[in-house]
């Protein structure tokens, strides 16, 4: 077993690089294959690595999307595309379809000989299975039944704890106990503090620092520590898929050195932990992709949503609550460049994961159509939902300070089916949404109607065109700036020159100036509640005008393009 992140690190594969579908490098590879044809399904058993370079590839998008619909059938592992003469690049539709559903899309350039990858890649593949088979054949076989049959990191500390009569620790990366077994007879000790001491001991106080005397070192690259030969006693293997390093599992006895046999099973039960982990990656990109397709239907076609409803609302433990509610999470402040999918998949996960925590909500946060979005569902009244979704929103952001989070929902709806709706209010609200405080906010839909009604359907050049007819160009102008922020300013506090004069830190007689040149401009009064009602609209449709301006510019992909309040 080799998982892709494991692969493009091999000698063979120097130069790939991964443009899409990050979040599933730790697939496993069952076997390499080459695509000699156009429509490859038939040939397929799943945990495929596809190499091409893009001879076959078909050329008609909807004979492209059957292709790529029959990988995601299989579940492949991932693509290589070798670009440089049949294809410049990697093709925008499977870069697409990697990122949405956790595929990794690698390339190559053409040189690259393909038969040295995918013999590098089998040839490691077939190391680690006889290193299997060598380890089996060294231990009991009632040990190697037992661990064959686990699912759980606890199950495998207590089989070798019992097997043993010896301590049985898992350890994350910082050395910190996730999972221990200890035997009934033995005396309670300081597991943390002692495993940091021979976490730390020098290469040159061990007996033996990469594996046991006469004993090869494994071939897929993990090595067994073992300890000094004073009490208490211990053997390590680190448990790592290619280059991360994700814990280490130790057996260690106070009294008495372990047997050569000791060493056999703790590696061997470091490679069925290391299946378990990557399997539940596995599970976690399954999940994933199984809410990006409900997502899918839900808002583009409920009517088939209808028929596969429940058995994805199975899958995903989703209750039928009798409210449901449909929102974005958008990136505000941001103080830290970030990838769009990085800063997207923590943000997701976090959301998700925090409402897999409350019984009184139900629902997931996955990325859709460049936003990250919220489905949310509970028998709860509608304002104790809210303040659920407000509690959530603090949560993101105590956590995390690289962006300040703005919550954007629609409004309750009283079913899964009619959730798109909720979404289209929440849609419409999001460019609307002021930032009033640098610390983000939640907005509804039900407390916006206002402006939803006013400014709901406005596209953005519209939005612009309005603004000019209430502002003159004066004030839009960049020499009209300070202007410009000085009524925005007036009209947060209400036109109460005090407070404006001390927010802007300008004398008294300043902001006077300031303002008979805004009024000369206006050609009204800032005490007319007429003129007061049109600047307010003028300053509500910014956020809304100023998108026309940003897909102008052509951000850059891997920046955050979605729109975000004042």
């Amino acid at each position: 077993m080799i998982t892709v992140g494991e692969a493009i690190h091999l000698s063979e594969l120097t130069g790939v690089k991964v443009h899409a579908g990050k979040r599933g490098l730790s697939r496993k590879i069952r076997w390499a294959h080459v695509i000699d044809h156009d429509d490859m399904r038939h040939f397929l058993e799943g945990g495929e690595l596809l190499l091409t370079c893009g001879q076959v590839w078909p050329q008609d998008h909807s004979l492209e999307d059957r292709l790529l619909k029959g990988f995601l059938r299989h579940q492949i592992s991932g693509i290589i595309f070798a670009t440089g003469r049949y294809l410049k690049e990697c093709p925008p539709a499977v870069l697409e379809f990697g990122q949405k559903y956790a595929i990794p899309i690698l390339e190559v350039p053409f040189h690259l000989q393909f038969v040295k990858i995918t013999h590098a890649i089998h040839q490691e593949i077939m190391k680690r299975e006889f290193r299997k088979k060598e380890l089996t054949a060294q231990l009991p076989s009632n040990i190697t039944e037992e661990l064959r049959t686990v699912n759980s990191s606890i199950d495998i500390c207590r089989i070798l704890s019992k097997h043993f009569r010896c301590t049985a620790v898992i350890t994350d990366s910082t050395n910190k106990v996730l999972d221990k077994s200890i035997p009934t007879e033995a005396k309670r000790k300081d597991l943390s503090h002692i495993i940091n001491e021979l976490a730390h001991l020098p290469d040159n106080t061990r007996s033996d620092n990469t594996q046991l005397e006469n004993e090869p070192a494994p071939s897929d690259g993990q090595t067994v520590y073992v300890s000094t030969t004073t009490p208490p006693y211990s053997i390590a293997v680190p448990l790592q898929s290619g280059e991360k390093h994700w814990g280490t599992l130790w057996l260690i006895h106070f009294h008495r050195p372990f047997e050569e046999v000791r060493t056999f099973a703790l590696e061997y039960a470091a490679m069925i932990l290391l299946d378990i982990y990557l399997n539940q990656q596995q599970i976690g990109i399954a999940h994933k992709q199984l809410r990006a397709e409900l997502m899918e239907l839900l808002l583009e076609n409920p009517k088939t949503a209808s028929i596969v409803m429940e058995d994805r609302m199975q899958k995903l433990k989703l209750i039928q609550n009798e409210n449901w509610i449909a929102g974005f999470v958008l990136p505000g402040k941001k103080e830290i460049p970030l990838s769009l999918s990085l800063e997207m998949d923590f943000l997701s996960d976090e959301c998700t994961r925090w409402i897999d925590q409350r019984e009184e909500i139900n629902g997931f946060c996955e990325a859709y159509d460049g936003k990250l979005t919220l489905l949310i569902s509970s028998n709860l009244e509608y304002s104790e939902m809210k303040k659920h979704l407000k509690d959530l929103a603090h949560h993101v952001q105590n956590i995390y300070k690289q962006v300040v989070p703005v919550f954007v929902f629609g409004e309750k709806k009283p079913d899964l089916l009619s959730l798109a709706e909720s979404y289209h209010e929440a849609n419409t609200l999001t460019p609307l949404v002021q930032f009033l405080h640098p610390e983000g906010g939640v907005y509804f839909a039900d407390e916006s109607r206002r402006n939803l009604l006013l400014y709901g359907g406005m596209s953005a050049p519209k939005a612009q065109d309005f603004r000019k007819l209430i502002l003159p160009e004066e004030l839009l102008s960049e020499r009209g700036s300070v202007l410009y922020e000085t009524l925005k300013c007036l009209a947060l506090h209400n036109y109460n020159r005090e407070s404006v004069a001390k927010t802007l830190h300008i004398h008294r007689n300043t902001l006077r100036y300031r303002i008979d040149r805004i009024e000369q401009y206006l050609q009204d009064s800032l005490s007319s509640s007429r003129c007061q009602f049109w600047i307010q609209a003028a300053l509500d449709l910014e956020s809304l005008a100023n998108q026309s301006h940003e897909v102008a510019a052509g951000e850059d992909k891997d920046d955050i393009i979605l729109p975000h309040p004042l």
